[in-house]
């Protein structure tokens, strides 16, 4: 049986496509991986009515049951608010997590008003533009034209995901599995003071806050995504490594 596994998570209007270079990796390796479509994505922004936190967390902690069937220990890795289930995740089954990593995970959000859109949930079923240059906040604009996340979405999903942080932060320092945290300082949709929060709350003696300079928000796919590939990778083969040491010494 395989040591390690690794569950991959995507963000709050996005899909598998956000991370999946990094499943690419994982196989060259024959690491074992699940990488789940959380609820409501990858169809159209309407599937999110109705949708909460609650679920994208039943999926994630399915897709992590399913692994752990094949494997004994996994590393966790989300993007946004992926970032966000990975971590409650490691809280939650910390005998089961051998590592986290957490790229730009949404803590707090640059939208200064994001407290405020459950105001707008009862008077408005969508917010956002289709028609909306999605190469804003881009390195590469180009790039961000061609992926696929939603321009529009309920708020009330929202309000879900704004207060899921809330809920995950009082959760921080229950975990204690080696992290990896990943941002960019130039993310314009999560401030780099969230993953400074979560680097000083966790539990976690072994830890580390890797900064980026160019990246938009989504780091798997913009300008930098071959470096950041590449620290995601060297921080799993190193706990894969060291988890299957500490099994041969048994």
């Amino acid at each position: 049986m395989p040591t390690v596994g690794c569950l991959i998570l995507h963000g709050f209007t996005s899909s598998a496509d956000s991370v999946n270079r990094l499943a690419v990796r994982l196989l060259q390796h024959n690491i074992p991986y699940r990488m789940p479509t959380l609820r409501g994505h990858h169809t159209q922004p309407e599937d999110l009515h109705g949708v909460t936190w609650h679920d994208w967390y039943a999926d994630a902690d399915a897709a992590f049951t399913d692994l752990r069937r094949e494997v004994d220990q996994v590393i966790v890795v989300g993007l946004s608010m992926g970032g966000l289930l990975a971590l409650h995740v490691a809280a939650a089954r910390p005998r089961e997590v051998a590592g986290v990593v957490s790229i730009a995970a949404a803590m707090r959000f640059h939208y200064k008003h994001a407290h405020r859109v459950r105001y707008l949930a009862t008077i408005k079923p969508m917010l956002g533009n289709e028609n909306r240059d999605m190469g804003i906040g881009w390195h590469e604009p180009e790039l961000g034209r061609k992926h696929g996340n939603y321009r529009r979405f309920p708020p009330k999903a929202f309000v879900s995901l704004w207060q899921y942080a809330r809920i995950v932060e009082q959760q921080l320092p229950r975990i204690h599995a080696p992290l990896l945290l990943l941002h960019s300082r130039a993310d314009r949709t999560i401030p780099g003071a969230a993953s400074e929060l979560i680097y000083h709350a966790v539990g976690s003696q072994d830890k580390e806050l890797v900064w980026f300079e160019r990246s938009g928000h989504e780091m798997l796919r913009d300008t930098e995504a071959a470096q950041v590939l590449d620290r995601i990778e060297a921080f799993i083969l190193a706990r894969v490594a060291h988890e299957t040491l500490t099994v041969s010494k048994e």
